[in-house]
């Protein structure tokens, strides 16, 4: 019994070196498992570093031509969101402006705007943005209302202080609740806070997925058998060839974690609340569940590039049903029961409160939980697929 354990030992510790040689050799293993890690943070990282847009060019529609009117498209000129590129005097050359990609936007000041506001009519201003770009389309409505907004705010002021009424009389009832906003967690708004953090977990899944599946189906396209029971520890003999493997991709990708989550963190400034306990609980279960996945699924490829085809098809599924992209409570209940297949699914939500959120241990205790228990089970299902596959060698 000693002596099988310590053959055990011995064997799990030959399958981690060979497994960290197989990545070395390979160039294409080493794109994926290491330089990927690197180059897909910092491109996202620097292409969303402005956090929010601004300056977005407009141009302006003035219709009316009255001081009212120019007076409105300074304040639209003033926004943080917009920038004034050109006021003219009509939609056909504001659309051949839009059209050509010289503007993002158009807004339309009517005729009859100063007079409408001087006899107290209601009048409108209209707004025309590319809404097939989200965060363009939001930033030109968001800068025209907050213009629009102040303007009328002005103007009805200046009426009540017309009939009488002091300034702080005519503040209060214009603006008689007042609305006190805090943005909790990422106070910028900024893209780059909410979408690094958690994509940052599913490139760690996803590289880690490809990397054990391409050299799966390398050493098997060449020939090589993957792995071969030793016949002195009988049926237990495909626990340290698991464990071992397993063992070189944990390592590996520890370093990875250092990167992604150190590194690229204090580079981009990304909010960091969590404590590194809590952090790490989360971190160690989760790449042992997605490193013993990888390694049940590397069983099924015969080719290099099946597995590069396999996972990659399951890339966007993976963002998607993390919740990262769509939030989890649009999503169908029985597609949701589906997706707990992917740690990432257990691990985004639980990183994020922690991590941007400042959640502690004990707030998280249940994704901790669910990421050992995939943990065992896709650790029993690997030995059991790679056992099966031995069996077929022989």
């Amino acid at each position: 019994m000693f002596r099988n354990i310590t053959t055990g030992f011995e064997l799990t510790a030959r399958f981690f070196t060979e497994e960290l040689q197989n990545i070395l050799r390979d160039r294409g293993a080493l794109l994926i498992l290491i330089f990927a890690l690197i180059i897909y943070p910092v491109i996202y990282g620097i292409a969303y570093k402005n956090e929010v847009v601004r300056n977005i060019p407009v141009a302006v529609v003035d219709l009316d031509q009255t001081t009212s009117s120019r007076q409105l498209v300074r304040m639209i000129g003033d926004t943080e969101q917009l920038e004034v590129l050109a006021t003219v005097g009509s939609m056909a050359e504001a659309q051949s402006l839009f059209y050509t990609g010289q503007v993002n936007g158009v807004i339309l000041i009517p005729e009859l705007f100063e007079k409408d506001l001087m006899t107290s009519q209601q009048t409108s201003v209209t707004v025309y943005s590319d809404a097939g770009y989200f965060l363009i389309y939001k930033q030109t409505l968001s800068g025209a209302l907050r213009a629009s907004a102040t303007f009328s705010a002005g103007v009805e002021i200046k009426r009540m202080l017309a009939k009488g009424a002091t300034i702080n009389q005519a503040m209060e009832r214009r603006d008689p609740v007042s609305l006190n906003t805090v943005m909790l967690f990422n106070p910028s708004g900024g893209y780059n806070s909410f979408v690094i953090p958690g994509l940052m977990i599913i490139i760690l899944q996803q590289t880690l997925l490809i990397g054990i599946g391409l050299l799966g189906g390398t050493q098997r396209e060449i020939g090589r058998s993957r792995f071969s029971i030793p016949q002195a520890l009988n049926r237990g003999g495909v626990i340290p060839v698991v464990m071992g493997k397993a063992g070189a991709y944990f390592i590996l990708y520890l370093f990875n974690v250092v990167i992604t989550q150190v590194w690229v963190y204090k580079w981009f400034n990304l909010p960091s609340k969590g404590s590194f306990f809590a952090v790490m609980a989360l971190i160690i279960p989760f790449l042992l569940a997605v490193t013993f996945l990888g390694l049940a699924l590397s069983t099924f490829f015969n080719k290099r590039e099946n597995s590069i085809i396999f996972m990659v098809f399951l890339s966007p599924l993976a963002l998607f049903l993390s919740g990262l992209s769509w939030p989890v409570e649009a999503i169908p209940n029985w597609l949701n029961k589906l997706a707990l297949v992917f740690p990432s699914t257990i691990m985004v939500p639980d990183f994020l409160r922690v991590r941007t959120m400042g959640a502690d241990i004990a707030q998280v205790s249940n994704g901790v939980f669910s990421l050992w228990t995939q943990t065992i089970i896709y650790a029993l299902l690997a030995m059991v697929l790679f056992y099966f596959a031995a069996r077929r060698k022989h």
